[in-house]
Parts: C-alpha cells; structure tokens; sequence
C-alpha cells in the first residue's frame, strides 16, 4: 500500500516529529537536574540559525509551548528582575546599580515573543575622561562617578550610552537566554 502526503502533510510530520524530539530532550535536561535552554545544540541539529524568521516560525512557539506559553516565561522573567536593584562590574573599571522598570511584551504581527526592557541607571562608576585645560587634552580620572562623566562629556555623551548599552545587555544576556526570549533594551539615564 503507498500513503500519498501532500507537502503541507509532510511538513506538518515534520514539525510534530521535531517538538516530540525538542519535549524529549528539554526533559531529560530535567531528569540530570540541569535548567532546560534554548541551547546552541538544538540550533545545530535543527539547521536554523537562532534570531531567524525561521527560528521565529519553528523553534521559539515550541519552546513557548514546552514552557507553558510565551506570557508564563515572560511573567517569570518579571518576578525575577522588574523593579529589582540589579549591580555588577564591567569593562573600564565599571561599577554599575540599574533597575529595570518596564518589560513590555508585543505582538509584531508576524510572530510574539520579543519583549522590550526599559531600565534606569541608579548609580556607578567607571574610569572615565576629562578635558585637561593645561596639556589640551582628554585624560583618565578613575572611579568618576557617571553622572559626573555625563556632565564632563556634556553634547557628545553618544559612544559612553552606547557603552553603558552595552555593558547593561552583556548583564542581561544570560538571564535572558535562560527564558529564551529576545529582547530590546532601552535605557534612561
């Protein structure tokens, strides 16, 4: 007997097959104590490059789906950092405190799952630059606070918050990677 398949029919074998696959191994992540993750591996062995419409399309509703849904990872994010003093030190002597105070999720149309983080920088420091009126030139002042470095840098504060951007997302990667959900930081300073 020969069983006839359309394209969608086989596609659709396809996708089921993949998530029992995906549910599996997510599982037995579980079973040897380890945090289930949208890991570099599953990326791999599916062939779609993470952060892509396809990625978007076939891997991310099912991790939403394993998960309970994309709101419950989102609510779970939020208990985690929203409204919380969060500290650590970085590049360039950086000592920074930030909250963030807003995690918005949206529907882009196409796909759900993004979500916007708003934070506020508290308080810090950082090895920073001022103008030496006597040798006309800019030179290195340890520990300045930030507020300081934003005054010294008056109009051209652009390079130093994409610096401090910066520095926030290495922060936030790792939480963020844990609840696999892509994110856009917006920062008020």
């Amino acid at each position: 007997m020969k069983i006839i398949l359309t394209e969608d029919q086989y596609n659709e074998l396809n996708v089921k097959t993949f998530k029992e696959f995906l549910y599996k191994f997510w599982d037995s992540e579980k079973k040897r104590g380890e945090e289930p993750t949208l890991d570099d591996i599953v990326y791999q062995m599916s062939g779609v490059k993470k952060g892509s419409e396809e990625d978007n399309r076939t891997i991310r509703p099912i991790w939403y789906d394993y998960n309970g849904g994309h709101e419950k990872l989102v609510e779970k994010l939020k208990k985690e950092i929203l409204y919380k003093e969060l500290s650590f030190e970085g590049n360039q002597n950086l000592k920074l405190t930030f909250m963030v105070d807003d995690i918005e999720s949206y529907d882009d149309g196409r796909w759900k799952g993004e979500v916007d983080i708003s934070c506020v920088l508290l308080n810090g420091t950082v090895d920073g630059y001022v103008y030496n009126y006597n040798s006309d030139e800019m030179v290195m002042k340890p520990n300045m606070d930030i507020g300081d470095q934003y005054a010294e840098l008056e109009y051209d504060t652009q390079d130093f918050e994409y610096f401090l951007k910066d520095e926030i997302q290495s922060f936030l990667d790792p939480i963020m990677e844990r609840y696999g959900i892509p994110y856009h930081l917006e920062m008020l300073v």
